[in-house]
Order: C-alpha cells, then sequence, then structure tokens
C-alpha cells in the first residue's frame, strides 16, 4: 500500500465531531444573540427615561403655568382698580370678582382681595372710611412697624372673612414679599404661610401684584409716590394642587418643597398609585416669583405598569433558539460525515477484499468490476440524499430569520439587521451550494435521452434566461443544424459557461460571443467573454472543487461551475481548454459528440 492510500485509510478511520470553528461560529451567535438582547433592553430603557422627563417636565410647567394665570388675575385687578374714577368700594370689588369667576376659570384659587398701604398719618382716616360699609372693621393683629399693609376686600369674603382688616406688617414673610413687590413693580409670592382662614393649618402662600396711580387718596397710598397697595390671592398648596393637577391615574407623583419647609406632597402612603420602589427619580428647582420651589419627582405604578419589557426577552428567546438550531446543524452534519466515513470505510473494505480476489481469481474480474461500479452508484446516491436532505433545516433557519426581523425590525439598531441579512445570504448561499452538489452528484448517473435540436436555438434561450437584466449582449457565428445529441447535460456546460461570464465580469455591461461548428460527429463550441479573464497560473486550479480566484464572500457562485463542465465533458469524453483572448477576457474550447439530422429522420 502506496503513502496515499495510507493517508486516505487512516482519515477515513477517524471520523471526527464538531471543529472548533464550528464552536467559534455558535460562540459569536451567542455574542450576537446577548448583543441584540442588551441592545433591545437599552432602547426599552432610554424610552421609558424619555417618557419620565417629558412627564415630570409637564407637571413643572403645568404648575408655572397655572401661576402664570393666577398672575394675570392679580393684573387684572390692578387694571380695575386704575379705571374706577373712585376709591374702590366692597361692593365693586365683589362686582369684580362675580365678573371675574374665579371658581371657574382659576380652579385652585382661595380667593382675590385688596391690600391697602395706609401711612400712620392716614390710618384713622382709613378706618371711618371702611367702618361707613363694615361697621365692625378693625386692623389686625398689632405690630410695631411705623405702616400699615391692611386686607381691605376679600372675595368671596363668607370664606375668607377671618382675614379681613388683617395687616401684613405683623408677620415677616407676608411683610417681606409685599415690600419686595413695592420695591420691584413684580409679582411676588410669600414664604410658606398657614392662613388664618385654614382651619386645616396645611401650608399656604400669598402671591402678591403690586398697584399705583398717580392720583392720591386721602384715606390710604403714600403722598410720596404712586404706590397704593397690593392685589392679591390666598393659596392652601393642597387645594391649588388639586385644582391643578388631579392625583388620579398619573404616571408622576410628585412634592414640592420651598428650601426646606414641605409645601405639598404625594411621596406618602395616602397618596394614588404611590410606587415603593420607583422605577425613576428626579429633582427640579423652579425659580418661581421671587422663592425656590424644589421638585421631588417619581414614577407611580401606573407608569410601571405601562411599561412593557417583552421585545428584548423575545429577541433573546429567538435568539436562542437559532443558536440551538444552528447546533443541531452542526451535530447534524457531524453525524452525517460520520455515518459516510463508516459507509466509505465499509466500501474501501469490500473493495480491498475484492482487489484481492481478483488476484486470484481472474475469471470472476468481470463480476466484480461490476459490483465497484455499483459501489460507486450507491456513493453518489448517498451524495445525493445527503445534500438534498440537509435544505430542511436551512429553510428553517431562513424562516427563523425572516420571523425575528419582521418582529423587531423597528428596535434592531443598524448593526443587527446588517447581521439578520448576512445570516439569510449565507444560507442563500448554502443552498445554491447544495443545488450544485446535487447536479454534480447526478453527472453520470442519468444523461436523458438523446434528442434533437438546433444548436443556435437553444444558446439563445439559455443567454436570455440568465440575462434578466439585459445587461449583456450576444453575437457570434452559430450553426443551427439540427443535430442530434443529449440535450440536458449539453446545456448544463452551456448554462455554466454562460453564466460565469456574466458572474464574474468585471463591469455592469460586457459582450459574450458564441461560436458554434458541426461536422459529422462532432460539434465545436467557443464562448469567449471580455471580463476580466483567468491568470494563466490558475487556469489548472479553477477546475477544482470549491475554488474560486476572490473571497468567498465577494463571489456569487459556489466554486462548483467549472468542476461541473470538467465532469461532464471528460464524462462524454470531450476535449476542453481555456486560454485568454484578444479583448483581455477568457476564451473557453470544447468539443461534443454529435449526430447531424438528415432531412428523411425529421420526417420519420
Amino acid at each position: 500500500m502506496n503513502a496515499f492510500d495510507q493517508d486516505v485509510d487512516k482519515e477515513l478511520s477517524s471520523p471526527k465531531g464538531l471543529h472548533w470553528y464550528h464552536w467559534v461560529v455558535i460562540f459569536l451567535s451567542l455574542m450576537l444573540t446577548f448583543g441584540a438582547y442588551y441592545i433591545s433592553e437599552k432602547q426599552v430603557q432610554l424610552k421609558m427615561e424619555s417618557q419620565f422627563e417629558f412627564q415630570s417636565q409637564q407637571i413643572i410647567e403645568l404648575v408655572k403655568e397655572r401661576m402664570v394665570r393666577y398672575e394675570e388675575a392679580l393684573r387684572a385687578g390692578t387694571a380695575a382698580l386704575k379705571m374706577l374714577p373712585t376709591s374702590a368700594t366692597r361692593d365693586d370689588w365683589r362686582k369684580f370678582e362675580q365678573n371675574l369667576e374665579i371658581d371657574e376659570r382659576f380652579p385652585g384659587i382661595n380667593g382675590i382681595g385688596v391690600i391697602h398701604y395706609v401711612p400712620p398719618d392716614k390710618l384713622s382716616t382709613y378706618l371711618a372710611w371702611q367702618r361707613e360699609t363694615m361697621p365692625e372693621y378693625r386692623t389686625h393683629p398689632e405690630h410695631s412697624v411705623n405702616e400699615y399693609w391692611p386686607i381691605t376686600y376679600i372675595e368671596p369674603q363668607d370664606t375668607n372673612l377671618k382675614a379681613v382688616g388683617l395687616d401684613m406688617a405683623h408677620e415677616n414673610n407676608r411683610y417681606t414679599a409685599a415690600k419686595k413687590a413695592r420695591d420691584t413693580g413684580e409679582a411676588s409670592i410669600t414664604a410658606p404661610i398657614t392662613l388664618v382662614q385654614d382651619d386645616q393649618r396645611t401650608p399656604g402662600f400669598l402671591f402678591y401684584v403690586p398697584w399705583y396711580d398717580t392720583r392720591r387718596y386721602p384715606e390710604y397710598g403714600s403722598d410720596d409716590n404712586d404706590f397704593m397697595g397690593l392685589v392679591y390671592a390666598p393659596f392652601i398648596m393642597n387645594k391649588l394642587m388639586d385644582g391643578t393637577l388631579e392625583n388620579a391615574n398619573r404616571l408622576i407623583n410628585f412634592s414640592i418643597h420651598d428650601k426646606e419647609t414641605l409645601l405639598y406632597t404625594e411621596l406618602n402612603s395616602n397618596s394614588n398609585d404611590l410606587d415603593a420602589d420607583p422605577l425613576f427619580t428626579r429633582t427640579e428647582t423652579l425659580e418661581l416669583y421671587g422663592r425656590p420651589w424644589r421638585f421631588n419627582l417619581q414614577t407611580t405604578t401606573v407608569f410601571r405598569e405601562q411599561q412593557s419589557h417583552t421585545q428584548p426577552y423575545t429577541i433573546l428567546v429567538g435568539g436562542l433558539i437559532i443558536d440551538s438550531l444552528l447546533l443541531a446543524i452542526f451535530l447534524i452534519l457531524a453525524r452525517s460525515n460520520r455515518n459516510a466515513v463508516a459507509y466509505a470505510n465499509r466500501v474501501t473494505d469490500r473493495l480491498k477484499q475484492r482487489n484481492d480476489e481478483l488476484e486470484f481469481m481472474s475469471d470472476s474480474l468481470k463480476e466484480k468490476n461490476q459490483n465497484l461500479e455499483e459501489a460507486n452508484a450507491e456513493l453518489d446516491q448517498f451524495a445525493f440524499v445527503a445534500s438534498h436532505d440537509l435544505k430542511a433545516p436551512l429553510r428553517g433557519i431562513q424562516q427563523l430569520a425572516t420571523w425575528v426581523e419582521e418582529d423587531s425590525g423597528e428596535l434592531l439598531p443598524e448593526d443587527t439587521k446588517g447581521h439578520l441579512t448576512l445570516m439569510k445570504s449565507r444560507i442563500a448561499r448554502l443552498e445554491r451550494l447544495l443545488d450544485d452538489l446535487l447536479a454534480y452528484s447526478r453527472v453520470g448517473r442519468k444523461d436523458g435521452e438523446q434528442e434533437i435540436i438546433k444548436p443556435k436555438d437553444l444558446t439563445l434561450d439559455v443567454f436570455n434566461l440568465l440575462n434578466h437584466e439585459g445587461k449583456f449582449e450576444l453575437s457570434g457565428d452559430m450553426d443551427n443544424r439540427e443535430i442530434k445529441i443529449f440535450s440536458t447535460p449539453f446545456e448544463l456546460v452551456m448554462r455554466n459557461l454562460i453564466s460565469n461570464s456574466m458572474k464574474h465580469h468585471d463591469k455592469e455591461t460586457g459582450h459574450i460571443k458564441v461560436s458554434i461548428s458541426v461536422d459529422s460527429n462532432w460539434a465545436s463550441v467557443e464562448v469567449s467573454d471580455d471580463g476580466p479573464g483567468i491568470p494563466e497560473e490558475h487556469q489548472e486550479k479553477v477546475f477544482e472543487l470549491f475554488h474560486t480566484l476572490k473571497p468567498r464572500d465577494k463571489v456569487e457562485g459556489s466554486g462548483l461551475g467549472l468542476s461541473l463542465i470538467k465532469k461532464v465533458l471528460e464524462r462524454f469524453g470531450c476535449d476542453y481548454k481555456m486560454q485568454k483572448n484578444d479583448k483581455g477576457g477568457l476564451s473557453f474550447f470544447f468539443t461534443w459528440p454529435v449526430e447531424l439530422v438528415k432531412m428523411d429522420d425529421v420526417d420519420k
């Protein structure tokens, strides 16, 4: 036994399981699956965070917008005071409040009133003026400040009666904000206070807008400047928030602090939809009419229930299923390889036994040759069945990849979409490879029946079928006399030669030339193109199985085209060669056995 036979025996007797590159593919596929899951999870997280930021900002903007509306109501009060020809009376202010419809148009407000600025020298005149319409009117409580800022009017008066006559100068937070409004001419709010009309003693504040008038009134106002007093509104914080944002089925709960003083909170056990472990929290400070209001915001249980986390897990489960199918395919291939090797070993043992018998039994040589041909036919049949059966799991992987792309297309990043496209293209290439393997295994098994054809017509049909995009032109001198040949293998050779000229062309358009001449026994065929050609040093190698001149990812074919042509031509005893032509492309020459058809044969 020579060295080659020993190597073959060693290879056939040592079937292997999965190779290292199989495990690399599985590992990379797992990495891709977990990468897609991680990216999808991040996208869901970013989407939730963006929604939280939007909802939080919307709450802050609603509070800010509501305070602007209240300021507009107060400024409407200052305009009304200026329009009256004389000092506004209690009845005048009541009519203004009724027309303003604060209960309907300004929910959350506790009332709207007038604070007059009264210097010490006008206090007695001011009190006499007010007691004309309200005999029991008095300013309270007593204080040491040498000026007075009493609440003269407040509507609705019934619910705010305790505030009538209350002097802002008696308490620092009220007095400080009042002087700030007077000195700046801008609206201001007080630090947190407790309103006298609030029996619940909850946090509140006063909202001031200064009132100026060039007219001088004997009952109130400074004689040194135009400042007359304030139009104001008292607010109980809980009532304000209920009128602004109803705490029901909201995505966000929040609290408000003025510096360290709590004004309002929904972050306690009594709050609706409180989430003890919120998904997101946020703190933002809003400068509002001279006071820093700090908002602490967090998501509610309603927010948590609206979020969907199924998409990342769908991607993860789908990817793991695909990875499992890949592993199953590799195991099937490995088992098929082991079965093929075992079968080949059995056939080889039989061949060795037959060869030994041939040495001693020359009279049975014919019978043993026949057995050898049967064994080869069985090997071809096994290759045919094995290649055909591999298409089923490939179609399953293709379908799963399509489902993943359809279900997750909007969430997957561009890199992951590219990987899915690459997977589908690799599967399509493997299917083409299996088709070519099937065609290769069929050569010599079934040549079909001899048929009468016209070479030119057959060539034109093949070219038009392959040139469906119309990028190539065909010319050449082709004999079109009727001949009798095995048309199926001849058409297979022509189709592969023309297809190779198109697939490996380096320009968008090209020209293919086909020449066919026929004599009594043989047809001579030449197929030429103006493509890049094949260097002479590679012209023998291209006939090897799976050999390509470019990397596999840059060519469409399987590397079996010229191997298939070679096998068919050798099957029919044809001569063939290839060489560079005068256009820089490639010319392929071959002969084919034919039988010219006479006219009387056609009639028959």
